[in-house]
């Protein structure tokens, strides 16, 4: 018997399938435990099948993460859309990372595994540039609102910073942060640590450090953030209140 040939958009649907199965097995467990052993386990697809979309365990480990990244850019481009001041619409943005974070924890931890040179080199070609692809359209978001911010005069961009510099800047204190925070919820020097205060306190720390107007001590950021979440992110804050992880207004 031949074997059974299906159309191109109902194997992407088996795929996107499959990456979700993935995903839920990550948060359930870990990524460093997913396996493709594990996927048959817990599919009614045979590994011959898994192997048809995903070359290795590394391959599937990317695939989790661009979705998640799609995720992410998502969250960042409804996040731009809010009605405020250049700072606000960066803040909104970082206020998307952590709830995305909250939402996936686990996953918050698959993205960073894209970086690895042995995940990128058991990786397919198209996925690697996939992933490329989707971190350049990310940077731009925020690239582009640094520059929308100095056209309106809220930031000079010192001489010895480029874009990219400030935008990693802010994602590395945040995830930073974050990562730190779910590891291990409580500091024995600092007392508990709250991902949603230490994160966002990271970003007006470094808007602080730029300049970037109107500083802290002239602006009630933690207003901000509570219009941020409610006007932008109240199907996402709902959800965190199902999941008895509720979304913290610093």
């Amino acid at each position: 018997m031949s074997p059974r040939i299906i159309s191109q958009s109902d194997f992407l649907n088996r795929e996107l399938e499959l990456i979700h199965l993935a995903r839920d097995l990550v948060e359930k467990e870990s990524l460093t435990t997913l396996t493709i052993d594990k996927m048959v386990a817990e599919s009614n697809y045979s590994k011959g099948t898994i192997y048809k979309h995903f070359m290795s365990k590394e391959d599937l480990f990317m695939a989790i993460c661009n979705v998640c990244i799609k995720e992410i850019q998502t969250m960042f481009n409804r996040a731009l859309e809010f009605n405020g001041n250049s700072r606000e619409r960066i803040l909104a943005v970082m206020v998307s990372y952590v709830i995305w974070a909250k939402l996936h924890p686990s996953q918050l931890f698959s993205v960073l595994s894209a970086h690895s040179p042995n995940v990128v080199a058991c990786c397919s070609d198209a996925r690697n540039e996939t992933h490329h692809q989707s971190e350049i359209e990310l940077m731009a978001l925020m690239n582009g609102e640094i520059e929308k911010a100095i056209t309106a005069g809220d930031l000079q961009l010192p001489k010895y910073l480029c874009f990219s510099q400030i935008t990693f800047a802010l994602w590395s204190s945040s995830w930073g942060a974050m990562a730190l925070i779910m590891s291990k919820s409580e500091c024995s020097n600092l007392g508990p640590m709250v991902i949603e205060r230490e994160s966002l306190t990271n970003t007006n720390l470094v808007l602080d450090g730029l300049n970037w107007k109107p500083l802290s001590k002239d602006w009630d950021y933690n207003q901000s953030i509570k219009k941020i979440a409610f006007e932008i992110f109240e199907p996402e804050i709902q959800q965190l209140e199902q999941m008895k992880n509720p979304f913290i207004y610093i």
